[in-house]
């Protein structure tokens, strides 16, 4: 029975979604003929699943991106106006999906303090210094 148990937590840790990033699109890096493909089919998928993305998702993402943006650097010389301007086009969708997952994020911080307001303004209070300035 307690191997049983034991089985059933491991499945259910294990399970998609349960450790940070492993759901997340990973950027692969590849022969240059092949650049702007691989940058756009990164953007897509990433577009496609990023709206489950939890805060940490995204810093996983990221480390992805920077891959992305070095190897971006080393090709651009190589790169014609055409494909500069679908790479740009791709990186400026990724950052609208991290700039629209901010907002998000943002949200739920604001309503997690709403809900702990009274704490929160009282701790705000003691740290800005207005407790003793006032007393």
């Amino acid at each position: 029975m307690k191997t049983l148990v034991l089985y059933l937590f491991l499945l259910n840790g294990l399970a998609p979604g349960s450790i940070p990033g492993d759901h997340v699109v990973e950027y692969k890096t590849g022969p240059k003929f092949r650049f702007v493909h691989r940058v756009e089919m990164f953007v897509e998928k990433t577009g496609d699943r990023c709206k489950e993305y939890s805060g940490a998702d995204w810093l996983v993402a990221q480390r992805s991106f920077g891959v992305l943006i070095g190897e971006y650097s080393n090709y651009y010389s190589s790169l014609d106006k055409k494909e500069k301007d679908r790479m740009n086009k791709a990186i400026g969708q990724y950052v609208g999906f991290t700039m629209k997952a901010g907002i998000k994020i943002s949200f739920e911080v604001l309503r997690e303090i709403y809900r702990h307001a009274p704490s929160v303004l009282e701790g705000i209070y003691e740290g800005t210094g207005l407790k003793e300035l006032l007393e």
